[in-house]
């Protein structure tokens, strides 16, 4: 396998596409111990939640057409987790008296004009 994958741990995008390509099986157990390493380094209180998160990422994978499907709903798993997100965030606002959702005592700034420099 590439060493240079191991040695750095930086994300080799070619490496992994040649593996998915010449050994599916290969690909898929690298990957998921690369996955379970990452949820290890996590703070022990998010672990649990990384897990399950994995877990339904896994599932949605299997239950897919294909790696396009695959892609696809889980990319809607994450909108819709950023849209509760969003609805949450305004259920605060709105319940949040508005004088404590308005900054207090803000400066003006001046903003300075920079002159255009051609190469």
């Amino acid at each position: 396998m590439n060493e240079q994958f191991y040695s750095t741990g930086s994300l080799d995008f070619d490496f992994w596409k040649q593996l998915a390509k010449d050994d599916p099986a290969a690909f898929e157990a690298l990957r998921q111990e690369k996955v379970e390493q990452l949820i290890a380094q996590a703070p022990k209180t998010q672990r649990r939640r990384l897990q399950g998160l994995q877990w339904q990422i896994d599932q949605t994978r299997k239950l897919a057409a294909g790696p396009m499907a695959s892609c696809l709903a889980i990319s809607n798993m994450m909108w819709d987790s950023l849209h509760q997100l969003s609805l949450r965030q305004h259920e605060l606002l709105s319940a949040t008296p508005d004088k404590l959702r308005r900054p207090q005592n803000t400066a003006a700034a001046t903003v300075l004009a920079f002159p255009v420099q051609l190469p």
